[in-house]
């Protein structure tokens, strides 16, 4: 059964240049699907409300790969880091839901992630007092992670390249986690994916 989704957001951070891996990694195709419609519908899947991607480099190539039930927003600040587009993303939620209690976020380039798990992280977090609910890997606490609405206002006053790990540094230790091993594994690189590919083939 999958845990209650009301008030719930997920917003998918897919504004990068993605200028290392050479190409859009939002776009790069796992079974047919590229990444950033895939995140879309794990969230769906997962028991969010609503999905909100947010776009900037690639915003025209992105847009056109969503499934319909996603909501854009195009982050023209996309250069300053992920602080902007947790900003642009969360404010778009906010107007789309009003009365939300929990804001998702997640990547599009972690390729292991499943429904199963954020479901499972929604859930978990919705039965809890925690501010939050972060996996966590070997560098520690990270994405996917979901915030309940009175850590909104930090978020929306993020900037720079750091996304929101100051705030799941300053909450560390009040914050719920689960294990996600996999979430380590960055596709930064062309060899990241073609690494990947390989070890999805064996």
């Amino acid at each position: 059964m999958k845990p209650s989704a009301s008030t719930t957001v997920c917003v998918v951070l897919a504004a990068g240049a993605s200028s290392r891996m050479g190409e859009a990694k939002q776009l790069l195709e796992l079974n047919g699907q590229p990444l950033v419609a895939r995140m879309s519908c794990l969230a769906l899947e997962a028991g969010f409300e609503a999905v909100v991607v947010v776009t900037g480099a690639r915003r025209a190539a992105v847009e056109a790969v969503l499934p319909g039930f996603v909501h854009t927003v195009y982050n023209p600040n996309w250069a300053t880091g992920m602080g902007s587009s947790v900003h642009a993303g969360l404010s778009a939620a906010i107007e789309l839901l009003p009365e939300l209690q929990y804001a998702g976020f997640v990547l599009t380039d972690q390729p292991y992630l499943t429904s199963e798990l954020l479901q499972k992280m929604l859930g978990q977090l919705q039965q809890s007092r925690a501010p939050g609910i972060a996996a966590y890997y070997t560098e520690g606490l990270g994405v996917p992670a979901i915030f309940a609405s009175h850590l909104f206002p930090e978020l929306l006053a993020l900037n720079g390249q750091k996304g929101a790990k100051p705030i799941l540094h300053k909450y560390r230790e009040s914050l719920q986690s689960v294990p996600f091993p996999a979430g380590a594994l960055d596709l930064d690189f062309p060899e990241d994916w073609e690494r990947f590919l390989r070890q999805e083939e064996l």
